[in-house]
């Protein structure tokens, strides 16, 4: 009895040190996962705030394009109405130039009809008084209407220059603004970009701190499968133990009765020749047979002890080995993907095309993509910048190298590229906004693949599934 119960203690002890192992690292993963779910609800309330701040910002852009659509569309309206002034500027220089032409041929008929042209020669010179009036009231009218048609001329040219510097002053005035609000709107332009780089980083992390948190998540899961494998291990192993003992304990009582009854009786059969002899020789006899009861009982309880041995050994005999299965996540090949976070609009297509600029050529390396101005511009795929800068033609561009000998070409953003050249990009990463720099005729984004540097140029729809 004392064997099996030190074998039951010893065997508890260790199935507890098992278990309690295994309950220690459920609770740790539960704290790994509180902290993952953590940073994941303060990197998306980062985001939230980012998002909110291009939201704000693309409002703002949204409202500058629209002042300066309406300060266009104004600047427009005064170049028609200078154009409009200029007209009536050149036909009342026609005028002016006319009545020049009359006052000189009236100071000619003057002078040629009167060989002097004062009123007082025009009396004198007279015949009776009726003709001297006539001829001075005549006189009088000629020089009164040159008098008239003069200043008339003197304030039509006034009124003409003052309008046109007014004109001026207010075309210069518009161009001014219009200068100073695309300057604004190219500033929230780039603004607006950083926020989408800094959303795409924040979107990163997130992703990542849930691939660690559900990383956590299966490793929790494991160790509670174990767990809960081995408290099962420990309810067999008590079950089978308490049978165990129950049946040895029962076969050894059933063992030390039959043993002490058969004492008893050779006991009693032993006093019985005790008492009846009368000699020493039956004295000693009853004592040897007294010494041989005590004997088979002191036998009967080494076989009870045997047989509590035996019980031990059976229970020890009985072992559990919970398994676990890992599984590997499946390879993922990503290939080409959109370099625009919108839907792909084509505008133009790769090949034959007539010229739209008279310097672009009839063939169309690429494919034009429409969108708005700073429409975030992302790698298709992973690789090296080997140019980043402006050109002429391209404008504002990147070029990516990448790893399967292909080329990948990024032309007319609207601002300077956000990478640098020898910098490794990855797939999805913001390269710019899309603008209309360069040898173009709207916003939109021409993308180009080739096999080598700018030259072998390939047609990029299948690539990209368009």
């Amino acid at each position: 009895m004392i064997k099996l119960k030190k074998y039951t203690v010893l065997t508890l002890c260790a199935l507890t040190l098992t278990t309690a192992p295994l309950s220690v690292l459920a609770n740790e993963y539960d704290q790994k996962i509180t902290d993952q779910e953590k940073k994941i609800t303060e990197l998306q309330q980062s985001e939230q705030s980012v998002e909110e701040q291009k939201n704000v910002l693309e409002q703002q852009v949204t409202a500058i394009e629209q002042e300066v659509a309406a300060v266009l569309k104004e600047k427009t309206n005064e170049e028609k109405k200078l154009s409009e002034l200029t007209t009536k500027i050149r036909l009342l220089q026609e005028k002016i130039q006319k009545r020049e032409v009359q006052l000189r041929n009236q100071a000619r008929d003057v002078q040629t009809n009167h060989d002097s042209a004062s009123i007082v020669d025009v009396v004198i010179n007279a015949k009776s008084i009726g003709e001297a009036v006539k001829k001075t009231v005549a006189v009088s009218t000629i020089l009164n209407a040159s008098k008239d048609i003069m200043e008339q001329q003197k304030k039509d040219k006034i009124a003409l220059e003052k309008l046109e510097a007014e004109a001026e002053q207010r075309l210069q005035q518009i161009n001014k603004k219009t200068t100073e609000l695309k300057t604004k709107q190219e500033q929230l332009v780039q603004m607006k970009l950083d926020q989408q780089v800094k959303i795409n980083a924040l979107q990163a992390s997130i992703a990542t701190e849930k691939d660690q948190k559900k990383k956590y998540e299966k490793q929790k899961e494991e160790a509670e499968k174990k767990r809960q494998a081995a408290l099962k291990a420990l309810e067999e192993q008590k079950r089978k133990e308490t049978a165990a003992r129950e049946k040895a304990q029962a076969e050894a009582e059933k063992q030390a009765k039959i043993a002490a009854e058969n004492a008893r009786k050779q006991a009693e059969e032993a006093q019985k020749q005790a008492d009846a002899a009368e000699t020493a020789k039956q004295k000693q006899a009853a004592e040897i047979a007294q010494l041989e009861a005590q004997k088979q009982e002191q036998q009967a309880i080494q076989q009870q002890e045997q047989a509590q041995t035996v019980t031990d050994t059976n229970a020890n005999q009985v072992t559990t080995s919970p398994t676990t299965n890992e599984t590997k996540p499946a390879a993922n090949n990503n290939g080409w993907a959109s370099p625009l976070s919108i839907g792909l609009s084509v505008t133009s297509p790769f090949g034959l095309r007539q010229d739209p600029t008279g310097a672009s050529g009839g063939q169309h390396d690429g494919i034009d993509f429409a969108g708005s101005a700073g429409t975030p511009i992302m790698a298709s795929k992973s690789g090296t910048v080997v140019e980043a800068g402006f050109h002429w033609s391209a404008g504002n561009h990147v070029v990516i190298q990448h790893p399967d000998g292909y080329y990948s070409y990024y032309m007319h953003m609207v601002s300077a590229p956000s990478v640098a050249v020898g910098s490794e990009v990855s797939t999805g990463q913001v390269l710019g906004g899309m603008g209309t720099t360069g040898n173009s005729t709207g916003v939109h984004l021409h993308f180009g693949v080739s096999t080598a540097l700018w030259s072998s140029f390939v047609n990029p729809a299948p690539l990209l599934g368009v």
